[in-house]
């Protein structure tokens, strides 16, 4: 049936123009954006990301319905460029608001090509413009065009329309025949990275699947049905995903030769609703409500709907049917971006049972209320995505193999290239005994692959450990549902084997932290793909290498025993910093303190490398790559031992590398160095404290420390972890820390209500669900330390939100977890548009100017949706404080 219903459709699409609604008039907001009900058009709001490039979210974009259908449109060199190609040198840009127009002054620079984008209201949509300063260099001839590029999650399996007569519809599966396209003779020099990647791909693009003067997208859904047709060449279509997974559809035209004013010249209109408005998102978890805690929905709406003052909560009975048990009002909406925002308070709906909320004919997934509501929200983190992360072993669930023994030729000591791809760099060309280019023996052991991708990020190493050493201790967690076999390389789900989940996943970070220590001296920046075709495969990690060491001597397909002449050994980057050291220091600690009982050999050797470290970094400070003691930069935003859960990576993603971190930190102001230092030892002395139950020098230098660690400076990063500290200090260090968390709770909730969901708001180029679960295991010590100072709800409302109270949709962040969760998210098995359980996303982003956004069935924006190891081990804590939080009224 529904093949001829889609059959049907196509023959009923118009042969002649396309009739679209009643014209509209755009107009320039005073947030610099064209703008009328129902559809947006941003310009250059944001930039290129200096590190990677295309992120898609930059150059014209457009928002319809609420939906960004398209963004990154701009001149470009290829059909479908992908991340790293090149990209124009933004040189300005300016709103007029008397002529309704956005004007971005453009150049590619090598090419002596400079020129405006245009884009102008006009009656039923705008006019976009191409104008050089002069005509195109012939270089450029057929290779210069603009690109606008939409979303694949939209229109895939949509009809498109060519010239009112030639139907098609959007393929699920890229199929195109491709062509090479040679590098221009005068395109700048890329990095050889680049160079390399080329050359491996062949060089090919696809050609267009349709081609016209005018083209109608998503004629068969009223929500993205847009027409474009263009004054000057030919309007061509691409699938960018023929050349990578993550690529959008993408809509172009060639600059002609010759032509300077108006040398592209396209009339977008999209098919506007008339009087549209976004129905209202009712956000709230997906796992549930205890029944003696608070419950608050939040009403996102759009500003000019116009909705009942009151909510509903309906109870679903057992023969299906539905049962009003509440209503109550909704609060006064306030503005937030470019959405309205009201709370309704359901607090006094206790009794256990299946519930939803009703709000102006919007009706929620059904949701418990239950005394286990957060039991088990944790698990799918710990056996799941972590269990899968795991590199050097296969990981086995059931019928399924979820990877191989990954990568057991590691690795060879990375060269000196400059920075590498992804932020990478190797500050020296040799390390003790080692140069760049030698296997390193027994590195071939432990860690998990970062995110979605397959690199050992030391600071996510780290974190790990000591988040899952946290839980352990803090929760007695003793949840067995994995089999670890670290001699076999073997794990597998679903199948207890007698030893806390928690301990083995310790283990299997500290095996990795101690083969840095006892082969290379030190903590390391950690190990990585040494090219991009590597780097950006994804599947199966155990098919990325042969798992044989590289022997130069041999030739590229030889073998011999396990040795091979294929360099595809990932490189370790030996390069140290004084935060990777500290932090090693203390994940050592704190694994040898997790360990004892299961593994006293293994605890002893993290508990004596530990110490030798701790001994050594006093007497010889770990000097960063330009010179300074100390460390950090952009990771001191993550300092915690478990508020760094997100931080390695997030900041690569944002702001900085972790490899360079230390000069930035050693650049900053003297005070904020010193804090971070302070941080950095502290969170070794405090683990070592604890490990040794107090014992000297330990216990004074944390003494002499606490006064620094409680500042407002520290409170709202490491500070909490004074909490941890208290039961080895003299009983005045806790009347301290009570003045300390006093002052911290007078300002915090100023803070908090930046947003109307009460959390730290997501204000970079990465979502910020990591600062938010920081929060919640925050505020979980500091109520456990002082009930009366600091209530519970903090801690159940930042998860709350990771559970689906949060903006743009009420989807659960946590892949697999709630009614309605994220099941596809950016891991590495992200080409088949799945996720692994237990993964947390980085959730919602701010598409600047005032555009909130986080896809639900999209899965390839590394912003919103790639999970990090860091950010799973934190959520695991911050599941069990919910859980322990709920169970203190049983």
């Amino acid at each position: 049936m529904l093949t001829r219903i889609r059959v049907c459709l196509l023959l009923a699409l118009p042969t002649g123009p396309m009739l679209f609604g009643a014209d509209f008039a755009m107009r320039v907001t005073d947030k610099n954006y064209l703008d009328t009900q129902g559809f947006s058009v941003f310009l250059y709001d944001s930039t290129y990301h200096p590190v990677f490039v295309d992120q898609k979210n930059t150059a014209m974009e457009m928002i319809l319905h609420g939906q960004r259908i398209a963004t990154n449109g701009d001149v470009r060199l290829m059909p479908t460029p992908e991340q790293w190609d090149l990209v124009a040198t933004l040189k300005g840009r300016q709103a007029d608001k008397e002529n309704n127009r956005l004007i971005a002054d453009l150049a590619f620079p090598s090419f002596d090509l400079s020129y405006s984008l245009e884009v102008a209201a006009e009656p039923g949509g705008v006019r976009v413009s191409i104008n050089l300063n002069k005509p195109l260099p012939e270089t450029l001839a057929g290779r210069a065009g603009f690109n606008l590029e939409f979303l694949p999650s939209i229109y895939m399996g949509r009809a498109y329309l060519v010239d009112g007569t030639k139907a098609g519809t959007f393929p699920r599966t890229p199929n195109d025949p491709m062509v090479k396209v040679l590098p221009l003779p005068d395109e700048p020099k890329k990095a050889y990275y680049l160079e390399d990647w080329d050359k491996a791909k062949g060089y090919t693009q696809p050609l267009p699947f349709a081609e016209g003067k005018t083209i109608t997208l998503g004629v068969d859904d009223a929500l993205a049905r847009v027409n474009v047709k263009s004054d000057t060449g030919d309007l061509m279509l691409f699938d960018g995903r023929d050349r990578a997974p993550n690529g959008w559809f993408v809509l172009r035209s060639l600059i002609p030769s010759g032509k300077t004013t108006g040398a592209i010249v396209w009339h977008i209109r999209p098919d506007v609703i008339p009087n549209w408005t976004r129905p209202p998102m009712i956000a709230h978890s997906q796992v549930g409500y205890a029944p003696g805690f608070s419950k608050v929905a939040v009403l996102e709406l759009d500003p000019k709907y116009n909705g009942p003052n009151t909510a509903k909560v309906l109870r679903l009975m057992e023969d299906g049917s539905y049962k009003q048990v509440f209503e109550g009002p909704i609060t006064p909406s306030t503005s937030w971006l470019r959405y309205v925002y009201s709370k309704f308070d359901f607090t006094p709906v206790k009794d256990p049972g299946l519930y939803v909320i009703e709000y102006a004919e919007q009706r929620t997934a059904p949701f418990p209320i239950s005394t286990y509501a957060y039991a088990n929200i944790w698990q799918d983190s710990l056996d799941h995505h972590l269990a899968e992360q795991m590199d050097h072993v296969s990981v086995r669930e059931g019928y399924r193999m979820w990877h191989g023994a990954s990568h057991l030729d590691d690795g060879r000591m990375a060269p000196v290239v400059g920075e590498q791809f992804d932020g990478w760099n190797q500050a020296t060309a040799t390390d003790g005994k080692w140069k760049g280019g030698d296997h390193i023996p027994g590195m071939n052991v432990g860690g998990w692959y970062d995110a979605g991708d397959f690199d050992l990020e030391e600071p996510a190493q780290l974190s790990v450990i000591q988040s899952l050493a946290l839980a352990y201790r803090e929760f007695d967690l003793k949840y067995d549902e994995l089999t670890v076999d670290e001699m076999g390389r073997e794990v597998e789900m679903h199948r207890p084997d007698g030893v806390p989940d928690t301990v083995q996943q310790v283990k299997h970070g500290a095996l990795y932290i101690l083969a840095q220590f006892h082969n290379i001296g030190h903590a390391i920046r950690g190990t990585h793909e040494p090219d991009l075709r590597q780097y950006t495969q994804v599947g199966d990690g155990a098919s990325k290498t042969d798992g044989r060491i590289y022997d130069p001597r041999l030739g590229t397909n030889e073998v011999k025993g396990d040795y091979s002449g294929r360099p595809d050994d990932r490189w370790i980057f030996t390069t140290n910093n004084a935060f990777f050291q500290w932090n090693a220091i203390a994940a050592l600690a704190a694994a040898a303190d997790t360990l004892k009982g299961y593994d006293n050999a293994l605890a002893k050797d993290c508990f004596d490398t530990a110490i030798k470290a701790w001994n050594e970094e006093k007497v010889h400070p770990t000097q960063n790559p330009g010179g300074a003691p100390g460390g950090g930069g952009v990771l001191a935003a993550s300092q915690g031992a478990v508020s760094g859960a997100q931080g390695a990576h997030n900041g690569q993603r944002s702001s900085g590398t972790p490899a360079s971190a230390g000069t930035a930190a050693s650049q900053a102001a003297p005070a904020a160095r010193g804090a971070f230092n302070v941080g950095l030892e502290w969170a070794a002395t405090l683990e070592l404290t604890i490990a040794t139950n107090g014992s000297e020098p330990y216990k004074s230098r944390l003494k002499e420390l606490f006064p620094q660690m409680i500042t407002p400076q520290q409170m709202g990063i490491r500070g909490w972890t004074a909490v941890r500290a208290l039961p080895y200090l003299d009983a005045s260090a806790k009347d301290q820390m009570r003045e300390a968390v006093k002052t911290y709770m007078a300002g915090l909730d100023k803070q908090l209500d930046a947003t109307p969901f009460g959390v730290p708001p997501s204000l970079g180029t990465w979502g910020g669900s990591g600062a938010v679960v920081d929060m919640a295991i925050r505020m979980y010590f500091l109520h456990k330390a002082f009930p009366d100072l600091v209530s519970p709800e903090y801690t159940l409302r930042a998860v709350n939100y990771i559970l689906g109270t949060h903006p743009v949709s009420s989807t659960s962040y946590v892949a697999g977890v709630g009614t309605v969760s994220k099941t596809k998210t950016y891991s590495n098995n992200r080409a088949d548009n799945s996720y692994i359980p237990g993964a947390v996303i980085p959730g919602y982003i701010i598409i600047k100017p005032d555009f909130p956004e986080c896809i639900d069935d999209f899965g390839f924006l590394w912003f919103e949706d790639e999970a990090v190891v860091a950010g799973s081990a934190s959520w695991i804590v911050a599941g069990n404080a919910a859980d322990a939080i709920t169970k203190e009224l049983k």
